[in-house]
């Protein structure tokens, strides 16, 4: 079996702070007819970062991909772009919508930012990956996303759960 062919478990933070309920929930449909065995965590409210705005509306997915990382990233870019996300914004401001690789198998690449470094920095990454996969380990802290929410010092930034249908 090639590379292409091999499947993949892949993790991703989505969130947005304009229309967030229509962005959020286009993206999770373009994802579910994207790949397989698609799984969502409840969504969380967190308060912007690094600028003042809108808050933002946050969420975990797992799924399945034979995409190899560099055609996984574009597709992921291509769903943000749909979704009026312009490549090259500022860092820090509002987004329509946001996909951030989280895990892509159990890859540590530093350059790439896999695993992504925000997961042990703040509770709106952490809490969605400990509801949709408690007992996975992250490959460098090598802690389960259960011990770290318990133990690790991340920055609170969670405001509250919404209810909010996407499946």
């Amino acid at each position: 079996m090639n590379d292409t062919e091999k499947i993949h478990k892949v993790f991703v933070g989505i969130g947005s702070n304009i229309e967030p309920r229509l962005h959020i929930r286009k993206c999770v449909d373009t994802l579910n007819q994207n790949f397989d065995d698609l799984r969502l965590s409840p969504v969380y409210e967190s308060s912007s970062m690094g600028f003042n705005g809108p808050n933002f509306y946050n969420l975990a997915a797992s799924f399945i991909t034979s995409y190899d990382l560099k055609t996984l990233k574009k597709t992921l870019n291509e769903i943000e772009t749909l979704n009026g996300r312009s490549l090259g914004e500022m860092k820090y401001s509002s987004r329509t919508l946001d996909i951030d690789i989280l895990y892509y198998d159990d890859i540590v690449d530093r350059n790439l930012n896999i695993p992504r470094n925000e997961i042990t920095k703040f509770d709106f990454v952490l809490r969605p990956l400990y509801d949709l996969a408690p007992s996975h380990i992250h490959p460098e802290t090598l802690m389960t996303h259960y011990k770290m929410l318990s133990e690790t010092t991340h920055k609170k930034m969670i405001i509250k759960k919404i209810d909010l249908a996407l499946v």
